[in-house]
């Protein structure tokens, strides 16, 4: 999300995971450092999570694959 911060910020998006956890993450009443941390940097985004197992999910996960372009001339 971080990366592609400028597209998202002020637009509702769906974010389809095969974690579950992440479904609970806003309701957990007591919450680690890391959790706690990673909590503030994505509450600023406007998002719903939807669980998908990992086998029904066949969209290739292309948004957390940074692309490479070697530029030589």
């Amino acid at each position: 999300m971080k990366m592609w911060t400028h597209y998202l910020i002020g637009k509702m998006f769906l974010l389809i995971s095969d974690h579950i956890v992440l479904q609970h993450l806003f309701d957990q009443p007591n919450l680690n450092g890391k959790k706690a941390q990673w909590l503030a940097t994505i509450s600023e985004f406007d998002f719903e999570i939807r669980y998908i197992k990992g086998k029904e999910n066949r969209v290739e996960n292309s948004f957390s694959r940074k692309i490479q372009v070697n530029h030589k001339l």
